[in-house]
C-alpha cells in the first residue's frame, strides 16, 4: 500500500480551501430539502477532528480531482480513487515520465467499449457503468443499488469501508435529496461522524459546492432515486485493490 506523508485534517482543509478560494468568495446556491453542513464551516471542521471513520478521509484528499466537465462526475470521483489505490498507474503525456490517472487517459479502449467519450460527455454514465470502467484499470469494484438494500444496510457498508484504510467508496446520488439543486451526481465519501450519523461527501465538482457533510437518512434517500436512463435507483460503489 502507498504510503502518504502524515498531516493533519486542518492541513487538508486549508489546502483544500486555498486549491477553491471561491468557497469563500461565494454563497453556495440555497439550500432547497433536506439539509448538509460544508466542511470549511466550523460544524463541519468540528466533525472532520472528532469524525469516528475517517480512515480514507487524508489519501481521497491528496488525490482528490476536480471534474474538467460537468458530465464528468463518475470520471472525476474514479480517477480520485484511482489515485489513491496501491495499483499500477497510466502515464499521461502532461505528467510524462511519472504515472498517474487523469480524466483524459481514463479513456482507455476497454472504458470507450463501455460507453463511448461524446456519450460521456453528453450524458455521463450509470452507476454500473462507471464501476465497469474503475475496474478495468485495475482496482476491483462493488457497485449497489440503493433500492437493493435497507437503510440500515446502506450505513453499516459505508461504515465498514470508512473504517478501514486502502478502500473507498463512491456514491451516486440525486443532489435535490440533500438539499442542493436538482441534479444526478458522483462523488467520494470521506469519512463518516457517528455523533451527527453523516457522511462527508468530497463533491468533484468544487466549482458548485465544496465538500459537505450530510446526514446519512438524506443520503440514503438520494442514492434511492430513479436513473434517469436506466430503470434502476442509483446508489454505491466500493472500490479496493485487486
Amino acid at each position: 500500500m502507498r504510503l502518504f506523508k502524515p498531516i493533519t485534517a486542518f492541513a487538508v482543509i486549508a489546502a483544500m480551501a486555498v486549491a477553491a478560494p471561491q468557497w469563500a468568495n461565494a454563497k453556495a446556491p440555497q439550500q432547497a430539502a433536506g439539509t448538509y453542513v460544508e466542511m470549511t464551516s466550523e460544524e463541519g471542521k468540528r466533525r472532520v477532528r472528532e469524525a469516528t471513520h475517517r480512515a480514507d478521509f487524508l489519501a481521497l484528499s491528496a488525490s482528490f480531482t476536480t471534474q474538467i466537465t460537468q458530465t464528468l462526475c463518475s470520471v472525476a470521483s474514479g480517477v480520485t480513487v484511482l489515485n489513491a489505490l496501491a495499483i499500477s498507474r497510466p502515464i499521461d503525456p502532461i505528467y510524462s515520465p511519472y504515472p498517474y490517472f487523469t480524466q483524459m487517459n481514463f479513456f482507455t479502449d476497454d472504458v470507450l467499449e463501455i460507453r463511448n467519450y461524446a456519450t460521456v460527455l453528453a450524458r455521463g454514465m450509470t452507476l454500473e457503468m462507471a464501476a465497469n470502467s474503475i475496474e478495468t484499470h485495475g482496482a476491483k469494484t462493488k457497485h449497489v443499488h440503493a433500492e437493493d438494500i435497507t437503510f440500515e444496510e446502506f450505513r453499516a457498508m459505508l461504515i465498514e469501508n470508512l473504517a478501514t484504510p486502502g478502500d473507498f467508496v463512491i456514491a451516486n446520488y440525486q443532489r435535490e435529496l440533500i438539499g442542493q439543486p436538482r441534479g444526478a451526481h458522483f462523488s467520494p465519501i470521506g469519512a463518516y461522524d457517528e455523533a451527527t450519523d453523516s457522511f462527508l461527501l468530497l463533491d468533484v465538482a468544487r466549482y458548485k459546492f465544496p465538500p459537505v457533510w450530510v446526514r446519512a437518512d438524506d443520503l440514503f434517500k438520494s442514492m434511492n432515486t430513479e436513473d434517469s436512463e436506466i430503470p434502476r435507483s442509483r446508489g454505491f460503489i466500493l472500490v479496493s485493490a485487486s
